[in-house]
């Protein structure tokens, strides 16, 4: 198994124009980026999907359009009273609450807690609450992420 990482034309939409090149051990694609972040294949709430992984971001947030198709609507958010966050775009995300989401990548599977944010134009992004939470390290020149052993 292998981490499949991809270098990027960078268009305004992402993983537009890829080429990729195999690298060394677990089943994650990783497509690179001019930014502080990568994206990798991975499972929320078991449901395949895309996620950033950021290192400018101390939170994991989560869409609420995208909650609304994969999340457990019967269980409401833990109400969210920390400061106001902003986007990469500037404005609020409009945090609604808390939410816990299952998260299955790199080998690792693990319920965490995601910021469910009203105004947010990804489906999730992994902050570093969570690389920190499983010990995974980023390498955004190289393209490549792994788990500290």
């Amino acid at each position: 198994s292998q981490f499949i990482v991809s270098t990027c034309i960078n268009t305004d939409s992402l993983a537009a124009h890829c080429d990729s090149t195999s690298f060394y051990t677990t089943n994650t694609n990783i497509i690179s980026s001019p930014a502080s972040y990568l994206i990798a294949e991975a499972k929320i709430n078991d449901i395949p999907g895309v996620v950033l992984l950021d290192t400018g971001s101390g939170l994991t947030i989560i869409s609420s359009r995208h909650w609304s198709l994969i999340g457990d609507q019967s269980i409401p958010p833990t109400p969210y009273d920390g400061a106001n966050i902003h986007g990469p775009e500037g404005s609020s995300i409009c945090p609604i609450g808390w939410v816990g989401v299952k998260i299955h990548i790199a080998g690792v599977i693990i319920q965490h807690k995601a910021v469910l944010a009203e105004n947010f134009e990804h489906l999730i992004l992994l902050g570093n609450d969570f690389m920190k939470t499983i010990g995974l390290v980023l390498d955004i020149q190289a393209n490549k992420m792994w788990l500290r052993s």
